[in-house]
């Protein structure tokens, strides 16, 4: 009876441990106390770009915050990545639009329906373009440059894109 008693206590801890162990190894790894992997999104790139498109549209103080009635909300729009553009290899539309691209695209992606966005890209200086109303939106830096930004070898840049023709801004 003695024997019968030691077997059972340990067909109990035994079934213990193995039902511990498939439980844990089968949750979900965000149901887990802690992060079993790093904290880069298995979709982003190891090298390239990522961010956020954001349309803006009311008034808004130097800071960018929101003051009278107006959003600012992340969108779904086509994100194109040209060579480095400047006035010069552009035609203008409206003043704000682009109608016309001379440089060479390398490529495109579309952001997530909360305006969330990454793409591979090779290290060099692009420019980033939107597509708004089947029209190219930018912005131009103090040096003429369309929305520049750099890719650096191994790395991954961050470029949040604010749509903002609609918006006023006051001190």
């Amino acid at each position: 009876m003695n024997s019968l008693i030691h077997c059972l206590k340990t067909l109990i801890n035994s079934l213990l441990i193995f039902l511990f162990v498939a439980l844990f190894t089968s949750c979900k790894e965000s149901l887990l106390p802690f992060n079993t992997t790093s904290d880069q999104n298995p979709n982003e790139p190891k090298q390239g770009i990522r961010g956020k498109i954001i349309y803006k549209e009311g008034t808004f103080d130097s800071k960018g915050n929101l003051l009278t009635n107006g959003t600012a909300i992340g969108v779904s729009r086509k994100i194109y990545f040209y060579e480095l553009t400047g006035l010069r290899e552009v035609d203008l539309d409206d003043g704000i639009f682009v109608s016309n691209i001379y440089s060479e695209i390398i490529d495109s992606t579309k952001s997530d329906k909360n305006g969330y966005y990454s793409e591979a890209l090779k290290p060099g200086m692009y420019s980033v373009f939107i597509e708004e109303n089947d029209r190219l939106y930018s912005t131009l830096n103090d040096d003429g440059l369309f929305m520049p930004v750099r890719v650096y070898p191994d790395s991954v840049s961050r470029l949040n894109v604010y749509i903002d023709y609609k918006a006023n801004y006051i001190e």
